[in-house]
Order: C-alpha cells, then structure tokens, then sequence
C-alpha cells in the first residue's frame, strides 16, 4: 500500500500485461488514435507477448509511432511510474493482480468490466470490454481532469485497505489449506 511516484517524462496512459489479443491492446491503440484526433496523447505499454510486433505494427499504421512506447516486460511497481492512468482492456480476465497492486499503489486504472475487476473498481473506472469509443471516451474525461482520477485512486486505495487486508488474505489461504487438508 506504498504509493508510487510517476516519473516526470510519464505517458499519458500506461498499459502493463501480455502483448496479445485477448488483453484488448488492439482496442486500447485504436482509443488512443481517437483521443490523438483532438489533443496528443501518450502511451507506455509494457509487456511481451505473441501478438507484440503487430500492436507495433498497428500503432505504425494508426499514426501512433511517435506516441506510444512499448519498453518491453517489467516489475509492475517500476513500470506504475511509466504512466498517469493505467488502462486495462482485457476482452476477459479473472481477477488480475496487477489491478490490486495498481490499487494499492494508488494508481489511477480504467479497465473493462470484465471477470473479478468490478469487485474493486467504481462504475466510473469501467468499460465494456471491446469498445474503443467507449474506452477513449471514458479516457478523455479521465486525462481531462486529473485531479478527479487522483481522488477516484485514493479512494479506491482505501476501501482496498480494507477489503483486501494482506494478513486476512494471508489467514484465509491458509484456513483454505487446513481445510484441504482436513486440519
């Protein structure tokens, strides 16, 4: 629950996780295309994966090549100070630990409502999954008022302090083991 420090050179949006399509990269470079139609707009996306040289190739095409980084993989912690919001388009996911750490770290995340995510996130940090108008639309307001996406991280952060305690969650794995075991 320590906060991370962005760095001064940050990009506008951050993106961490597997370089492949079911992330939703794809969805995430054609919203930061139509944010660019309006105001520039950065973006750091880090990670490797299978699907990685056509997101490049795809941000080429879009435009997008002097706009958005892809630094390779990375410690989350070290990469939360790449960027200013953390963007997670994943068209599905389970309950991804990268939204808990960003979380506790205090980074401000939109993400697709999909999987364990709407467990931690405000209605207002959400998007359907697939939806890059939606997703730029949403990323526009939040890039628009920085200071309402620091507030939505803080408190997001908090009501984490205490849903997702790291002793409970430590006692109820191990309740789960004893239980397993017939303890």
């Amino acid at each position: 629950f320590e906060p991370v420090n962005v760095r001064s050179d940050a990009a506008d949006l951050l993106f961490i996780g597997d370089m492949r399509m079911l992330k939703g990269v794809d969805v995430l470079l054609d919203a930061i295309a139509i944010l660019n139609t309006a105001k520039p707009v950065s973006a750091c996306l880090v990670g490797d994966g299978p699907d990685l040289e056509q997101f490049k190739a795809q941000a080429a095409a879009l435009g997008l090549a002097d706009k958005v980084k892809f630094p390779g993989r990375m410690a989350a912690r070290q990469a939360f100070a790449m960027g200013r919001i953390l963007v997670m388009p994943s068209r599905a996911e389970s309950f991804p630990y990268v939204v808990l750490e960003a979380c506790a770290a205090g980074v401000p995340l939109i993400a697709s409502a999909v999987g364990g995510i709407p467990e931690v996130l405000a209605p207002a940090c959400l998007v359907p999954a697939g939806d890059s108008k939606a997703l730029a639309s949403r990323l526009g307001a939040a890039l628009a008022d920085p200071q309402a996406v620091a507030r939505s991280a803080e408190g997001t952060r908090e009501r984490l302090k205490e849903a997702f305690p790291a002793q409970g969650m430590a006692d109820a794995i191990l309740a789960f083991y004893a239980r397993i075991r017939g303890d």
